[in-house]
């Protein structure tokens, strides 16, 4: 953020609470900075302090997620602000044209580290390989041996090979390109059509664990189980306003109440963490780790996207913007000069 644009900043004149800020919601924006610095202390795979605050510390949950879930909210909030005033051709033409860059740039990566890798003296293995730490199972991220022109080609045009720092590129890719349609069933007021259809899909991709195409992408973000947070986001994103109009009151307390309560037991939960390249002083031992595994194993693994996990995010992301909220000059000061784009 530049010197100017923070020195302007309003902050509340009767104390911590969040000041009126235009239709920029600079809420969203400081906790997808903070999203986004948990996901690339994730992805260099190095452990540091830092890692004793970032993997999977505040619950049962990751950057990658919150990064997902507010890009659906920005999106749904802008577009439909937007719609009206550029119309369809031109919003979708905006949709679709970042569609396009993200595919580039997810080819110009692909090829780029894979002509890096054929440089004798670079070690390329962290990028071309994804090590499961656990179990210390080294799968390639790259055709082992030499295959023929038309499998190479499908191999980076489908982007089934690239390294696994930037498989969210895919996902975006493949949800991007529905969104207009999603948007559209919106503006038609179908809403509860989409979710349903979507959280059906979700459950499905639970059962039956289904990857709908061939991507490297999906192994980490499988199509079927992400598109329902990202979609329902999309959806809160759109109708902010009402539901923004909802939130007073019994109805204000009771949502808050449940956010806060499952975010705090789901807390206590991932510090008993059976992660081993945490020190074990940062582990609490009062749940067993049999009982962690199985519970984190069926209910909030990051690849399946576990239904706990999802709980969890769209909890704690609730209460994390209500903290926001009331105490957010503290906030600000301290950290939104670095987080806030």
């Amino acid at each position: 953020m530049s010197k100017t644009n923070n020195e302007s900043m309003p902050l509340s004149l009767t104390g911590w609470h969040y000041p009126p800020t235009g239709r920029r919601d600079l809420r969203i924006d400081f906790l997808r900075g903070l999203a986004m610095i948990i996901m690339v202390i994730a992805h260099i795979e190095v452990f540091s302090v830092f890692n004793l605050f970032t993997s999977e510390r505040f619950g049962l949950v990751s950057g990658a997620e919150g990064f997902v879930i507010f890009a659906g909210i920005v999106l749904g909030s802008l577009y439909r602000y937007r719609l009206p005033l550029d119309g369809w051709i031109t919003s979708i033409y905006r949709i679709w044209s970042r569609v396009w860059k993200l595919y580039l740039v997810s080819l110009f990566i692909i090829i780029s580290i894979y002509l890096l890798a054929l440089i004798p003296f670079i070690n390329a293995h962290e990028v071309t390989t994804f090590t499961n730490r656990g179990a210390d199972i080294v799968y390639p991220l790259y055709p082992v041996e030499t295959v023929s022109l038309n499998t190479a080609l499908n191999f980076l045009f489908y982007l089934q090979a690239g390294p696994h720092q930037t498989q969210v590129l895919g996902l975006y890719i493949v949800l991007m390109l529905l969104t207009p349609l999603i948007l559209a069933a919106f503006h038609k007021k179908k809403a509860t059509y989409v979710l349903v259809i979507s959280w059906l899909l979700y459950f499905y991709y639970q059962k039956h664990h289904i990857n709908l195409t061939k991507g490297n992408f999906e192994n980490a973000f499988a199509i079927l189980a992400w598109q329902a947070i990202f979609y329902t986001s999309l959806a809160i994103g759109w109708y902010k306003t009402e539901i923004t109009s909802y939130m007073h009151g019994m109805t204000k307390k009771l949502l808050l109440g449940f956010c806060i309560s499952v975010s705090l037991v789901l807390f206590f939960i991932a510090q008993n963490h059976t992660n081993m390249f945490l020190p074990s002083w940062a582990h609490l031992n009062l749940i067993p780790a049999q009982t962690f595994n199985w519970l984190y194993g069926n209910y909030a693994l990051k690849t399946t996207l576990g239904p706990l996990r999802v709980l969890n995010d769209f909890c704690l992301l609730v209460t994390l913007y209500w903290l926001l909220t009331i105490c957010w000059t503290p906030f600000y000061k301290a950290l939104g000069w670095y987080l806030i784009p």
